[in-house]
C-alpha cells in the first residue's frame, strides 16, 4: 500500500524469504544462538563458537581455488550447515540473523511480562504475546474479517467498489493497484502521491504469462492453494474451485497489464507525471472521488488522500487496462478476488493456524522448496520487527551496537568513497565534463550508519493484547496514515527504510544516501578484532556495493540531489552502455537450474554494484595497506594478506539454496545466486587470479574480463 522508494538492497528476495516467516513475508528466521538476551557478544553462536569475518576452518581445501572458487572458499561451512527443513536458503546472512532474533526475542520476552513498562514496551510486549496465542487464534476462527467480508458479500454494483477498495488498502488489502507517497522524479526534495500496478498474488509479470510445464504447474497449484483458502473461510469446495478460477483469471489480466521485472528496473519507464484531476477524467469507470471517502481520516492524524496536485502514475497503461476491466469484469469475480486477498493479507500471523499452515504451504514450500514451517516464535519477532521496528531497534541499539562500532564503520566507508574518487578519475572512458558530475554527486553522498538519528513515534497507535488481527490493521493504518501524511511535504532525508536489527544493506538513489543497518555491523561481516584485509574484503566490498549503486546502469540516472537528470554526454552514455552489456551476456549464460537461465538486463544493476564493490574495497585496502606497510608475503591462518581478502569476500556468501528458490530467484529477482555472486565477480578481477596463480585455462580465468568502475 504504501508509497515507492527506489532502495536497492544488498540481497537477493530469495535471502530475504529465506530469512522469512512464509515465503512472501520481509522477514523472520530461525534461530541459533544463546537466548541470554543480555549477552554482550552477538557474535557468539549457542555451541560457543564465534563468527568469524575470515574463517580458515570453512575452506575446503580438496578443491582447487582456481576451479571453483565459491566451493574452495565455502565447502567445509556447507558440510556444517546443511540446509535446514524449514529453509528455502541459509547462509551466513542466516547466522547473524539467526542471533538477532534471539537478541530480540529476548527483549520481546522482557517487553510482554515487565513490570512498568514503557508505552513502547507495551505496544511491542503485547503485540508479541498476541502473535504467539495460537489458541486465541483458533478460537476466534475469521470473526475479526467478517464485518469486511460481509461488505464484500453485499457488493451488486461496480460504482460500490471504489469505497471499499479504499477501505481495503487502508487495511493493509493491497488489491487492484498501489497508492502512496513517493519522491518526485523531477524534484527529489518534495513527496508526492504515487499510483503503481499491484493486486496480484504471485511473485512478477512472468508467473503469469510464462509458457513452460513448471510455470503452468506453479499456477495450477496457486489456483488450488486460493481455492484451499477460501474453503478454510467457510465457502463450499465447489464454489471456492470456481472462486479461484475466476481469480487467476482476473490476476492475469492485471498482470498482463503490468510491467514486466525488466521494465521494472527502469526509473524512466516508470516516470509519468500527472495530476489527480488527469487520472480522476481518465478513470470513468472507477470513481476516484468515492475512493478518496475514505482516505478522509484526518481525526487518526492522516493529511487524507492526493484528492488534487501532482501525482505520478507509473503504470499508465495498467491503470487504463483496470479502467475497463472495472467495467467488464462480473461482480461475482471481483467478490471472490477481494475475499482471496482478504484472507491473503492477514493469513501469517492473524488468522488460526490452519491459514497459516496453508499459506506457508504455497509461498514457503511451492515456491521456495522449503520442507518445514519454522517455529511460531521467529514469525512473531519478525512481525514485531516490521511493524514497530524503531522501538524494538532503539533498545537493540543500546545493548548490541557500542558507538565504537558506528565509527569504525564510518570509517571504512570515507575510505571506500575515496577510492570511488580516485576511480572516477582514473577511467579512461568518460569525458572530463561527466567526471566532474559524477564527483558532485559523489561528494553528495549522505552516510546513514547503524540506526535513525530520531526514532518513529508510535504515540498514536494502539496495541491492544489479544487482538492479533486487530492489531494488524491499526498498524496499517498508523503506516497509512504516517505515508500520506507525507505528500506535499519535503523528503525526509534522514528516514530509514530498514529496522536497525536488519541484517541487509541498501542505496536510495532518489536520497543519495548508503544505508547500514546495526544489526549488518557484525561478525561474520565486520570486526574490530580482525585484519583489515578481511574486513575490506568483506564489509568493505558490501559498502562498495551500495555506493556503486549511485553508478550502475539504473543509479546513474539520478543526479547528486536524487533528481532523475540526464548529466552524461552522449558518447560517454554509450561507452557506459557497451561496458554494461559485456555483463549482460556474461550473465545470460549462466543456468542456474536445468532450463532456467539468468536475466542478464534483470540482474545488471547488481553484478555493476558487485565487481563496482569489490574492486573499490580492493582499491582502499590497498592504499591502507601500502601506509600501514603490510608485508604483503606474511601468512596469517596459512595465507598473504590478498589470499585472505579474495577469502573473506566469498566466504560472506557461504549459503545453500534449493532448486525451487533458484528458480523462482532467476525468474523474479535483480540479484544473482550467491556463487555467481562470487565465481563470476572474480573472473573478472585479474587480481584474484594473480593472488592464487590461476593462469589461463582455469574456470576461474577469463579471456575477457567485464569492467565498468
Amino acid at each position: 500500500m504504501f508509497g515507492k522508494r527506489i532502495a536497492v538492497s544488498l540481497l537477493t528476495t530469495v535471502v530475504a524469504a529465506g530469512l522469512a516467516a512464509t515465503g512472501m513475508a520481509q522477514t523472520g528466521e530461525t534461530g541459533a544462538g544463546s537466548t541470554n538476551s543480555g549477552s554482550t557478544n552477538p557474535g557468539s553462536t549457542s555451541s560457543g563458537s564465534t563468527l568469524r569475518v575470515f574463517d580458515p576452518t570453512l575452506i575446503d581445501r580438496t578443491v582447487n581455488p582456481c576451479q571453483d572458487f565459491f566451493q574452495y572458499s565455502c565447502g567445509n561451512w556447507m558440510k556444517e550447515h546443511p540446509l535446514p527443513a524449514d529453509r528455502s536458503y541459509y547462509g551466513r546472512f542466516s547466522e547473524l540473523y539467526d542471533l538477532n532474533l534471539l537478541h530480540l526475542r529476548g527483549i520481546l520476552e522482557q517487553a510482554e511480562t515487565g513490570a512498568n513498562r514503557t508505552p513502547n514496551e507495551q505496544k511491542i510486549g503485547d503485540e508479541y504475546a498476541s502473535c504467539m496465542d495460537v489458541k486465541a487464534l483458533d478460537a476466534k476462527g475469521i470473526a475479526p474479517l467478517e464485518p469486511m467480508l460481509r461488505k464484500i458479500d453485499a457488493l451488486r454494483e461496480p460504482g460500490e467498489l471504489p469505497g471499499l477498495v479504499g477501505e481495503l488498502q487502508w487495511m493493509g488489502v493491497r488489491v487492484y493497484f498501489d497508492m502512496g507517497s513517493s519522491p518526485d522524479y523531477a524534484d527529489a526534495s518534495r513527496e508526492i502521491g504515487y499510483f503503481d500496478a499491484g493486486g496480484k498474488g504471485l511473485p512478477e509479470r512472468g508467473f503469469y504469462t510464462r509458457t513452460d510445464a513448471k510455470s503452468a504447474q506453479i499456477r495450477r497449484e496457486y489456483v488450488a492453494h486460493i481455492a484451499k483458502m477460501l474453503a478454510l473461510a467457510g465457502e463450499p469446495a465447489d464454489k471456492a474451485a470456481a472462486d479461484a478460477a475466476r481469480v487467476m483469471d482476473f490476476e492475469t489480466k492485471l498482470a498482463e497489464a503490468s510491467l514486466s521485472a525488466v521494465e521494472e528496473r527502469d526509473p524512466q519507464a516508470e516516470n509519468h507525471p500527472s495530476d489527480v484531476a488527469a487520472l480522476t477524467a481518465e478513470m470513468t469507470h472507477f470513481s476516484l472521488g468515492g475512493y478518496w471517502k475514505t482516505y478522509d481520516r484526518t481525526a487518526t492524524g492522516a493529511a487524507g488522500a492526493p484528492i488534487a496536485g501532482k501525482i505520478n502514475v507509473a503504470q499508465p497503461k495498467f491503470f487504463a487496462a483496470l479502467n475497463e476491466l472495472m467495467a467488464t469484469t462480473p461482480m461475482e469475480t471481483q467478490r471472490a478476488y477481494l475475499r482471496w486477498h482478504l484472507l491473503h493479507a492477514f493469513a501469517g500471523t492473524s488468522l488460526p493456524e490452519s491459514f497459516d499452515q496453508e499459506n506457508w504451504h504455497f509461498y514457503a514450500h511451492v515456491l521456495g522448496g522449503a520442507e518445514k514451517q519454522q517455529d511460531r516464535w521467529k514469525t512473531c519477532v519478525s512481525r514485531v520487527d516490521r511493524e514497530m521496528g524503531d522501538a524494538l531497534g532503539e533498545v537493540y541499539v543500546a545493548r548490541y551496537f557500542p558507538p565504537a562500532d558506528k565509527r569504525r564503520t564510518l570509517k571504512l566507508t570515507e575510505a571506500i568513497e575515496q577510492a570511488m574518487g580516485r576511480d572516477i578519475e582514473s577511467v579512461d572512458w568518460m569525458s572530463a565534463a561527466t567526471k566532474a558530475q559524477a564527483m558532485v554527486k559523489l561528494h553528495g553522498v549522505m552516510n546513514k550508519i547503524g540506526y535513525p538519528d530520531k526514532w518513529k513515534s508510535y504515540r498514536t497507535l494502539t496495541i491492544v493484547l489479544g487482538d492479533a488481527a486487530g492489531n494488524q490493521m491499526r498498524v496499517s493504518e498508523y503506516r497509512t496514515a504516517r505515508d500520506l501524511a507525507k505528500i506535499g511535504k519535503p523528503v525526509d532525508r534522514k528516514e530509514w527504510e530498514m529496522t536497525p536489527p536488519t541484517v541487509n544493506a541498501y542505496y536510495d538513489p532518489q536520497e543519495n544516501n548508503v544505508n547500514f543497518p546495526a544489526g549488518y555491523l557484525q561478525p561474520p561481516f565486520f570486526s574490530g578484532k580482525e585484519d583489515d584485509a578481511a574486513n575490506y574484503g568483506d564489509m568493505g566490498s558490501t559498502i562498495g556495493h551500495e555506493l556503486t549503486h549511485g553508478f550502475d546502469d539504473e543509479g546513474r540516472q539520478f543526479d547528486a540531489t536524487g533528481n532523475l537528470k540526464d548529466w552524461w554526454t552522449k558518447s560517454d552514455e554509450a561507452n557506459f552502455n557497451a561496458r554494461a552489456e559485456c555483463m549482460v551476456k556474461q550473465y545470460d549464460a549462466i543456468e542456474v537450474v536445468p532450463g532456467v537461465h539468468l536475466n542478464g538486463k534483470l540482474t545488471l544493476g547488481e553484478n555493476l554494484a558487485d565487481l563496482g564493490g569489490l574492486r573499490l574495497a580492493l582499491m582502499a585496502w590497498v592504499l591502507k595497506a601500502d601506509e600501514a606497510h603490510v608485508d604483503m608475503t606474511a601468512k596469517m591462518d596459512g595465507y598473504t594478506p590478498e589470499q585472505r581478502f579474495w577469502i573473506a569476500y566469498a566466504q560472506q556468501w557461504c549459503s545453500e539454496t534449493r532448486p525451487e528458490a533458484l528458480r523462482t530467484q532467476a525468474q523474479t529477482d535483480p540479484h544473482a545466486p550467491d556463487k555467481y555472486r562470487t565465481n563470476t565477480i572474480l573472473q573478472d578481477m585479474p587480481e584474484f587470479a594473480k593472488s592464487f596463480a590461476c593462469k589461463q585455462g582455469d574456470a576461474m580465468v577469463i579471456a575477457q574480463p567485464c569492467r565498468i568502475w
